[in-house]
């Protein structure tokens, strides 16, 4: 949680002095929201940002061009660069880049074998994937021109996050050695690099995903050991009252109902949700700030179901309350 004293935004420096960040967490708790604020956040910074997206979402796509991203970075804004990783196609590389001569690389491409491989060997997608943000990282086939100062991967939902990072220690478990084995064991040490990557959780003060939460912490830190460098609390209601209001508005529904209006009855049952609604919520927040070991970030309730590219950058401040 934030340091006693810290100035604003200090955080933030921390988080992006690294190259590669995961954000990740339970499906449905606004990954793809904190993965754009951050590269808001970056890009007043002055950071190069590549958004990646993993997986069979295409939430950015749809936000920015209304679409899937492409299979190779295309510029979303200034300084804002997204792609989609596809497997399929690293993996076409992969064959292109060690078997020749070309023609039989591409009979195997074709092949029925090659399609039935790359669907049922367990794996091979999730290492696909993260060899191309591995390439990535290394600047290599950077349309742009020059290198991402951060790469933001929008990773999948919780349990396929953690499949997707805990592949290389099995593969090299299951491999040892050759070729294959070392490339592994590169991409192992850029994840394992705490300098260099870093994971973002993203939460809701909600039961299942606080409970999710907690147990993501321990599986980062103890299996994968990559810790996680912050936390967001999405979708926090705003603390309304003060405690003496809190105070006064329970004192009136509970003993003097009787004399107001119906007008006045609905203002205070109103008030009342407002009130329960953050207290729910509150025992949540403060169950992840007694376990988070590095900055909490409450990020604030929006009544909309469909986030705006402004509404983002205006949320990218995190200028809202912290732990």
């Amino acid at each position: 949680m934030t340091l006693a004293g810290e100035p604003a935004g200090a955080w933030l420096k921390r988080l992006f002095s690294r190259r590669l960040i995961f954000v990740m967490g339970k499906g449905g708790v606004g990954k793809t929201t904190i993965s754009v604020a951050l590269a808001y956040a970056a890009q007043r910074m002055n950071k190069k940002i590549l958004l990646v997206e993993i997986g069979d979402a295409d939430s950015i796509g749809k936000l920015y061009l209304e679409r899937p991203l492409p299979d190779f970075p295309r510029q979303l804004m200034q300084n804002i660069w997204g792609v989609r990783v596809e497997p399929r196609a690293e993996l076409e590389a992969y064959v292109r880049a060690h078997v020749t001569p070309g023609f039989i690389a591409g009979k195997i491409i074709r092949s029925r074998l090659f399609d039935y491989l790359f669907e049922a060997t367990p794996g091979l997608k999730e290492v696909m994937s993260l060899g191309r943000l591995w390439r990535w990282e290394k600047d290599e086939n950077n349309p742009s021109g020059s290198s991402f100062d951060l790469i933001i991967v929008d990773a999948p939902a919780t349990g396929h996050g953690i499949s997707l990072l805990r592949l290389p220690d099995l593969l090299i478990k299951m491999i040892r050695v050759g070729p294959v084995a070392n490339q592994i064991r590169v991409l192992q040490r850029l994840l394992k690099n705490h300098q260099k990557t870093g994971l973002v959780l993203v939460a809701l003060p909600e039961e299942l995903p606080v409970n999710e939460a907690m147990e993501f912490y321990s599986e980062a830190e103890e299996t994968l050991d990559m810790p996680v460098a912050a936390t967001f609390i999405n979708c926090v209601y705003p603390a309304a009252f003060s405690p003496n209001e809190i105070q006064q508005i329970e004192f009136l529904e509970s003993s003097h109902l009787k004399q107001f209006s119906s007008v006045e009855k609905r203002i205070l049952a109103s008030a009342g949700k407002i009130i329960l609604h953050r207290r729910n919520q509150q025992k949540h927040i403060d169950e992840i700030c007694a376990k988070a070991k590095n900055h909490v970030q409450e990020v604030p309730f929006c009544f909309t179901n469909d986030l705006s590219v402004d509404e983002i950058q205006k949320l990218s401040s995190f200028n809202f309350p912290v732990c």
